[in-house]
């Protein structure tokens, strides 16, 4: 393959002066960029290009949840008793005669009562059903008798 390249090679490398004059009028002024700016784009370039390091587990955003968790459940702990009556009797949620507090007064609330009698225990006062002012089997004979009442028109 000849070498085209061999004649030039002894030529000058100047060009020809109208085109120097052209491009010595195209040049401007160089762009002053102030320090700030330029720090912060090497900044975010260095950020870009570095290797990406594996993410870290976050302990703290743990805590927060178990923190939130722990004040949702405190809170839900609290709210009924604000919401409970005050001065109010601990087994007043339950009928008067619902001994064994099962929620209804039946046959099986008279036997507790009897019971409770029967084996000596001091007698708790809101026991005294019939309102006499003693607690005996007066008070079981009416949690029966209220057992097994039927309501008005109700079937014999």
């Amino acid at each position: 393959m000849p070498d085209n390249n061999r004649d030039r090679d002894s030529d000058g490398l100047e060009a020809p002066p109208e085109l120097v004059s052209a491009l010595k009028r195209l040049s401007k002024p160089p762009i002053f960029i102030p320090a700030m700016i330029d720090d912060a784009i090497a900044h975010a370039t260095r950020r870009r290009l570095s290797p990406h390091k594996e993410p870290r587990f976050k302990w703290t955003i743990i805590f927060r949840w178990a923190a939130a968790l722990a004040a949702l459940v405190l809170l839900l702990a609290i709210i009924p008793q604000f919401l409970r009556k005050s001065g109010s009797a601990p087994d007043s949620r339950f009928a008067i005669g619902d001994v064994n507090h099962d929620g209804k007064v039946d046959i099986l609330d008279a036997f507790a009562l009897a019971k409770k009698l029967k084996a000596g225990t001091p007698p708790n006062p809101q026991l005294d059903i019939n309102g006499d002012g003693v607690v005996d089997e007066r008070d079981v004979a009416t949690v029966a008798a209220q057992a097994v009442r039927l309501e008005k028109g109700g079937r014999s």
